[in-house]
């Protein structure tokens, strides 16, 4: 069984919760196993949240950070963390970044022009 393994940044701010709990029910509505980790700061940990996929049955975890590249969390932090769970019977995918991409500078667009017209209204 495939799960997915939302991973985020994690803060000191709780709206990072919110996102992650936001995103992985929209995850849901294509995959049926998903859970969310953070690096750092929130809890779940992703050493968490790959347990409990293991737990509801995963045998392959597909990695999936929602991140927009591929820094030292990516290269150093995420595959740290999974140490301990690819010790047992999982297969551990690491999807790539984010990266750019035109879909995500249409929605920077959209922000800009909500920006704008927030300001025009004052």
């Amino acid at each position: 069984m495939i799960g997915i393994l939302l991973v985020l940044h994690g803060s000191k701010l709780n709206e990072w919760k919110e996102v992650a709990v936001k995103y992985a029910d929209l995850l849901r509505e294509y995959f049926g196993l998903v859970e969310y980790g953070f690096i750092e700061f929130n809890s779940p940990t992703i050493t968490d949240a790959a347990k409990t996929l293991i737990e509801k049955g995963a045998t392959t975890i597909v990695v999936v950070p929602l991140l927009f590249a591929a820094g030292a969390h990516f290269r150093r932090d995420i595959p740290k963390q999974l140490e301990e769970v690819a010790k047992k019977n999982v297969k551990i995918i690491i999807a790539d970044p984010i990266g750019v991409d035109k879909r995500v500078a249409e929605i920077l667009k959209e922000r800009v022009e909500i920006a704008l017209k927030s300001t025009a209204d004052q």
